[in-house]
């Protein structure tokens, strides 16, 4: 399993920057190209688990948000080794949106 490790500062704090990134992962399916499933679960208040499943791979990022960073791990299946980059830069493009959107 290949993984690719990621860290976005922020100013927001950690209240806000977790309620931006609530409010935009019921977007997130919708940006998978070829469509896709998106679940989430916050285990602690600070970190956030997402499982993404998408041509029949499963997808796991797993994020912590502090008061002026994210930083996060997403781990690439065996198959999808190939697109580490991609999907890697996916995740967290997908996350510096979220914590820009008000």
């Amino acid at each position: 399993m290949a993984s690719v490790n990621f860290d976005i500062p922020h100013t927001l704090g950690h209240a806000e920057a977790r309620r931006r990134i609530e409010q935009g992962l019921p977007k997130l399916e919708s940006k998978i190209p070829g469509g896709g499933q998106v679940t989430s679960e916050w285990p602690a208040d600070d970190r956030l688990m997402l499982t993404i499943i998408a041509m029949g791979q499963t997808v796991k990022a797993d994020m912590n948000i502090a008061d002026d960073s994210l930083r996060g791990t997403v781990a690439i299946p065996m198959m999808l080794s190939m697109m580490a980059g991609p999907i890697g830069d996916f995740v967290k493009t997908s996350a510096e949106k979220m914590l820009a959107r008000a």
